[in-house]
């Protein structure tokens, strides 16, 4: 009867005993006092398995990082002594005449180089990123053509009135520039073009990454990017021109509809509501209620009707006033007129028709891209291609309606004698007939 209640339960909060279990073993036992204490174990943080997972962690990272490093420190090496024998080589070829013996051995060495950088795989790490910017020397060849060119009055007039006459005739053959311009005249308008030597060639772009050699090493190592790949990725990936876009399609739209709800609990009324008189919608009548009443002709007798009028044609149908009787055949034989629609009388708006096809008015978002967006091509004026120099100003192209100013820029590679990268800008467009929007 006095024996001590002992209690067997788990330390799980999910997991205890019924307080009904415990009334009646109380109760077995002659409800003595039941003392019941929590007890929590707490490990020590300084366990033998965590001590071991840890040490082998930080050895197994410390191991990688060290067998990557060790080539990248080789390769630094490698690098310094080729340096170290070209001074030499310099030393001693400023020294003796074999000037061309140097060339080819020096030829020799970039070529090996080239094979000993030879890799086998290449693990990008990243994303490209920009090269350092570079600028023209004076030993250039790119500059030194330049230098060839600018004095050349004669071919700059030629390289001015080639892109003049190419934009004059692509404008010409574009059915948009013709049906809002006329016929467009391309001996005729004013022309404000220069020439612009680049200081240097376009940004380069890299990625960064691991590449494995022949020798079954990995190093650190940068792979080229063409630029064109890298601002298409970074259009993809922050997409400026899309979201201003859609921020200003989403503003437009709701604030249509806030005029709207304004509208319909009578909380503002619009300038166009003021001005304009109340309007008194009416139902749908019948056909033959909107027909003109027609006078009803004096009664004839029947000898002066004509036999070859029908007694049911349609100015008999007319003139007879339409009964009860014969309005209810009628309706039963023609189709019904359409009805309004019940919600826009009860609302005050109306509902999208399931039959009628889903159309969504993308004007605005349309306007905002086309004014944001800026494709990589058009980029013409701060990076030109490498070797190629920026020609660039105002053409005015004169049409039968209206005339238009553009703003071109493009790109002449001297060496093939064309534009290789064109872009053009609407400036201006003035019409020679101009009426007021305000009304007559």
């Amino acid at each position: 009867m006095f024996k001590a209640q002992i209690l067997r339960r788990s330390f799980s909060l999910f997991n205890r005993i019924p307080s009904q279990h415990l009334i009646r073993s109380a109760a077995r036992d002659g409800h003595q006092n039941i003392q019941i204490q929590r007890v929590r174990f707490r490990r020590h943080f300084f366990t033998r398995s965590r001590v071991l997972g840890t040490t082998f962690a930080l050895f197994a990272g410390y191991e990688l990082l060290r067998y990557i490093d060790i080539p990248l420190d080789e390769e630094e090496e490698e690098v310094k002594r080729r340096a170290r024998r070209r001074e030499l080589r310099n030393k001693v070829r400023d020294v003796a005449d074999g000037e061309e013996d140097d060339r080819q051995e020096e030829e020799e060495e970039d070529r090996d180089d080239e094979e000993d950088s030879e890799a086998l795989l290449f693990f990008p790490t990243g994303f490209s990123r920009a090269k350092p910017r570079t600028f023209y020397k004076g030993s250039d060849p790119e500059w030194l053509e330049f230098v060839r060119i600018a004095p050349d009055r004669k071919r700059i007039e030629r390289v001015r009135g080639e892109l003049i006459g190419l934009v004059r005739d692509i404008a010409a053959k574009n059915p948009q520039y013709k049906r809002r311009l006329g016929n467009i005249n391309t001996k005729k308008g004013a022309i404000w073009v220069e020439v612009k030597f680049p200081d240097g060639p376009p940004i380069e772009y890299e990625r960064p990454g691991i590449e494995l050699t022949e020798d079954l090493e990995f190093r650190r190592a940068t792979r080229p990017v063409h630029d064109m790949h890298h601002k298409r990725l970074a259009n993809l990936l922050v997409p400026t021109a899309v979201a201003n876009s859609v921020y200003a399609d989403s503003k437009m739209r709701l604030g249509k509809q806030w005029q709207a709800i304004k509208k319909y609990f009578g909380w503002g009324e619009s300038k166009q509501d003021k001005n304009t008189p109340m309007q008194i919608t009416v139902t749908p009548t019948p056909s033959s209620a909107l027909q003109e009443p027609v006078p009803k002709p004096p009664p004839t007798t029947p000898s002066k009707v004509p036999a070859s009028t029908p007694p049911d044609s349609e100015t008999q149908q007319q003139q007879t006033p339409p009964s009860a009787a014969p309005s209810e055949s009628l309706d039963s034989k023609q189709p019904a007129a359409p009805l309004e629609d019940p919600f826009y009388e009860l609302k005050g708006f109306k509902l999208p028709s399931p039959s009628a096809a889903v159309t969504i008015d993308l004007s605005a978002f349309r306007q905002t891209f086309r004014k944001n967006y800026k494709p990589p091509w058009t980029n013409v004026m701060d990076d030109p291609p490498r070797g190629t120099f920026v020609v660039s100003g105002l053409i005015e192209i004169i049409g039968d309606k209206a005339k238009m100013t553009l703003d071109v820029s493009a790109a002449y590679d001297p060496k093939i004698g064309k534009f290789v990268a064109l872009a053009a800008k609407t400036r201006s467009i003035v019409d020679y007939k101009q009426k007021p929007k305000g009304g007559p």
